[in-house]
């Protein structure tokens, strides 16, 4: 893949491709954040509340917070080893004082970096400023770690939610500048919509990859009764994947405004056609999505009210989950292709800064709208799909 994303864009057009260390640790990274954060959410938002239902046997409750504990304590431990390497790529790639990757891995070189004093006018430096954010990212990672104890996974739901909120304020960080003279409302604007991005991705790709791993892990465990209980999770977090699509795509399409000067610039900028690669993928993401929505969960849900528990449990927990994995698949690609996301078709193109206005504010006003309205049709027609034909009036 990475010949044909090269062969794709002319060498005279392209930025330099990003070396290898850069694009495994970028991966590495965005990985760990994704599924420190969606996974957090996932339990906290899914998973907990339909667990607690008395519906839910016993056995099965036991197994699957079990391994999720165990998921998340996976999650974190990866975290926390994919920060250092991605802080020592930062401290590598200082502009002006360039150093090998080799180097950036010693402990004095990351000093080096986040001890730099302050420029004029900022309150705090730029590498104060990230260390402190990996501090905090490095501490919710540590607090999942703590799920490898068996007598602390009894308090998952605290863990997972102290986790959350330190990594939600950790990338918030960023949202302060360094220095407040130069901020402007755009660059507000950029900000808050670029971590609703991020945010939503976590939510909706670490959600999938955690259910995934978790049908999995303890498919084997389950008793025969819980195909029900999967049912309801599937669900539930269709709702909650809905809700994390919409602000994806709000957020996404103002970044690629931000981006790209014009339609025809996704083909004619080395940006612009790493980036159509990318929405390609998510596009792909989307339409397996709709096929779970508009397929699976009317059959299972038919399935559940004909009583079959045993067609119940192989599409909860080997149809859907196999299907679910492609979108996983996905979102590798679209992580890898997100390494080579550097600059802007803007500025490769030569056009302007954008400038926000009424309009801009007006037409994504306007899409929210209407991303909210079909998102509400499209629950009602899988409601739909997934009514029991009545019987009434057919005779024997």
């Amino acid at each position: 893949m990475l010949t044909w994303l090269a062969a794709a864009v002319p060498a005279a057009e392209a930025n330099p491709l990003p070396a290898l260390w850069r694009i495994v640790t970028k991966m590495a990274y965005f990985a760990g954040l994704i599924t420190t954060l969606g996974g957090a959410a996932l339990w906290l938002l899914v998973l907990r509340p339909v667990l607690r239902r008395p519906s839910v046997d016993p056995a099965d409750r036991a197994v699957l917070s079990r391994w999720a504990g165990l998921l998340l304590a996976v999650a974190g431990t990866w975290y926390l080893v994919a920060l250092f390497f991605q802080l020592a790529g930062k401290s590598a790639r200082v502009k002006g004082t360039e150093i090998p990757y080799g180097q950036a891995l010693s402990p004095a070189a990351i000093w080096r970096y986040v001890s730099v004093p302050a420029k004029k006018g900022e309150w705090i430096s730029v590498g104060a400023q990230t260390l402190t954010q990996y501090l905090l990212w490095a501490a919710s990672a540590i607090v999942l770690m703590l799920l490898w104890s068996p007598r602390l996974r009894s308090r998952l739901t605290a863990i997972a939610l102290s986790s959350l909120v330190l990594s939600f304020v950790a990338y918030q960080v960023t949202l302060l500048p360094t220095d407040f003279a130069k901020e402007t409302g755009d660059n507000l604007v950029d900000g808050l919509l670029d971590h609703t991005h991020v945010m939503a991705v976590s939510t909706w790709v670490g959600g999938i990859t955690g259910l995934v791993a978790l049908s999995l892990s303890a498919r084997r465990r389950l008793t025969s009764q819980a195909g029900v209980a999967w049912a309801q999770l599937w669900t539930r977090f269709g709702t909650v994947a809905l809700c994390a699509v919409g602000c994806l795509l709000i957020s996404g399409l103002y970044l690629a405004w931000t981006y790209v000067g014009s339609p025809s610039e996704l083909f004619t900028t080395a940006f612009g056609r790493f980036l159509l690669v990318k929405v390609t993928l998510v596009a792909c993401m989307i339409l397996v999505g709709g096929l779970n929505e508009f397929v699976l969960m009317p059959r299972m849900a038919r399935a559940r009210a004909a009583g079959d528990t045993s067609s119940v449990f192989r599409l909860a927990l080997r149809v859907f989950p196999g299907l679910v994995a492609v979108e996983v698949v996905l979102a590798v690609g679209v992580l890898f292709v997100l390494s080579f996301l550097t600059g802007s078709a803007r500025v490769e193109a030569g056009d302007p800064d954008p400038t926000l206005s009424g309009g801009i504010v007006a037409t994504g006003a306007l899409l929210a709208v209407l991303l909210a309205v079909s998102f509400v049709t499209t629950a009602k027609v899988s409601s739909r799909l997934s009514r029991v034909p009545s019987r009434e009036g057919v005779s024997p």
